[in-house]
């Protein structure tokens, strides 16, 4: 009779974008799931690939931590010998990874990702 099918062709579009739609919102919540998993722990891929496990774990310590932290701190959340985690954290203050300042009162080292007292002392 002539009539052919216009709703099909005019529905085409509409799933066409529905579809679209939906698999761009599978991506982006996939995309987040995974960035919040990886990056959990504060590593850069680079540092997860190049790093000891030892090395890896103090790094994603001091990062989470949210400020400096006491060397004694780490030890004690760590298992591992003091002399031997002591080394590692000395290691990696050579290679540029975190800064440790000694403080008197404490008795210990306070661990930071980056060289806070020098700014802080500037400010007094």
């Amino acid at each position: 009779m002539g009539h052919g099918h216009p709703v099909s062709m005019a529905a085409d579009p509409w799933i066409f974008g529905i579809a679209l739609t939906v698999v761009i919102v599978v991506v982006l919540v996939i995309w987040l799931i995974h960035r919040s998993t990886v990056a959990s722990d504060g590593l850069t891929p680079m540092e997860r690939k190049n790093l000891t496990f030892s090395e890896r774990e103090i790094l994603s310590m001091v990062r989470q931590h949210g400020g400096p932290i006491r060397q004694t701190e780490i030890v004690d959340l760590l298992s591992g010998d003091l002399e031997d985690l002591a080394g590692i954290m000395k290691d990696m203050e050579t290679k540029g990874l975190i800064h440790r300042e000694w403080k008197p009162d404490q008795g210990t080292y306070v661990v930071s990702t980056r060289p806070e007292s020098s700014g802080d002392r500037d400010g007094q």
